[in-house]
Formats: structure tokens, sequence, C-alpha cells
């Protein structure tokens, strides 16, 4: 399958690392397989190269062979001590990425096909001039357009729940998207709610190899 290259995705300190779901269920480590001992067999695939790739990005770091477990209570990755991380994963590819605490609050990342959604998922996703953005795209674009938005919304929540521990739903973030960029990148303007800290957020989303790639980084 065409993998595609997180060139320009985030700042060059948080590093990524892409690849297919294959069976890397052997190469997890103690504490880390009993987390998905009850798990289908697609959900252990998943999870297994989820942690493949983020140890492998861990090293980078000084953090050898470090098991990645769940914080306590939560379904987040308990990472390393100074350090901030994500993972997505969607059909069979998955990505992951990492960076240090110190320079970064978060960092969010969600992967998606580039295909249309239903046109009921509009609903429960857009609001205010997301409508008009989806709409002027036109028949054949207007359900791509719908999981861009889709997707730059859950990295969004995904950088910010670490710190907030708060829900947000789809209709709480709000976005503005230039696909105008360098390439097949985009930018979006991400304006908050209450309690994140800060008004508005920037990040990048990319359309390669037959994906949608959002991602945002929090600098501190």
């Amino acid at each position: 399958m065409l993998v595609p290259d997180l060139d320009g995705l985030l700042p060059a300190e948080i590093r990524t690392a892409i690849a297919p779901i294959g069976d890397e269920v052997a190469e997890l480590l103690a504490g880390e397989r009993e987390l998905i001992e009850r798990s289908v067999a697609s959900r252990r695939r998943e999870f297994a190269v989820g942690r493949v790739l983020a140890r492998q990005l861990l090293e980078k770091f000084g953090h050898s062979s470090f098991p990645i477990l769940r914080e306590e209570g939560e379904r987040l990755p308990a990472w390393p001590s100074g350090i901030i991380g994500s993972i997505s994963h969607s059909g069979d590819l998955c990505m992951a990425a990492v960076g240090e605490a110190s320079r970064f609050q978060g960092v969010g990342v969600d992967l998606e096909p580039d295909e249309p959604v239903q046109q009921e998922i509009e609903r429960a996703v857009l609001k205010d001039h997301e409508h008009d953005w989806v709409s002027d795209a036109g028949a054949d674009e207007r359900g791509r357009r719908c999981r861009m938005v889709f997707s730059a919304k859950e990295a969004v929540y995904k950088a910010f729940y670490p710190t907030t521990r708060t829900f947000w739903s789809f209709q709480d973030v709000l976005m503005s998207i230039d696909l105008e960029g360098r390439r097949d990148t985009g930018t979006f303007v991400a304006r908050l709610p209450d309690g994140a800290g800060r008004d508005s957020i920037e990040g990048r989303l990319v359309q390669r190899g037959g994906w949608i790639i959002a991602a945002v980084a929090i600098f501190r």
C-alpha cells in the first residue's frame, strides 16, 4: 500500500512515524499485551503497531524499551515523564507523534481515509461558517471537506484533552481551513472553547496517498 509521507505536518522537534497495520502483537512489551488480551484480533493489531511506532520514536528521546501503558482511569497512553505524544489509526494505517513536554504542551494527530462522509454526519460535525466552506466545494467534494473538518477537530481535541481533561463536542470547536498552502498541505485555525487556556490554535492538514492527516502542536 502507499504510505503517505509526513513532511511539513508538525514542527521538526516532534518526531513522527507512520506504517501499515500488520501483525506486531508479538512485539508488545509486558504490560502492554495485558491491556488488549480480551480485545478482538483487529483491535490487537491496531494497538500493537501504534505502540511499536511510538516506542521507536521514544528511543530518539532516550527512552529505550519503555512500555506504553494507559493512564489510570483513562484510555490515554501513559508517556514517560517529560514526553507528550499522540497515536492515530484508521483502516490499515497507523501513525504516531512524540515530542518533549519542555517544548510542547501537547500534540494531536488524526488519520482519516480521503473519502466523503455521509451527509448526515455534517449535522454533528459542522457549525456556523464551516457549512459554507463545505458547501462551496460542490457536490463531488462536499463530503471530503466535511471529513477534513472532522479530522482537524479530532486532532485539536487530542492535543488539548491531556491538559484540560474536558470532553469537547464537535460543536465546541470552530474551524477555518485554508487549502491554498504548499503542494498538498493546508492549514487551519481552530477557535477553542472556554477552559482551553487560549482562544485559538493553528494546525496543518495534508492530503496524501489517499489519506487526510491533521495535526496540531501546542507550543509552551
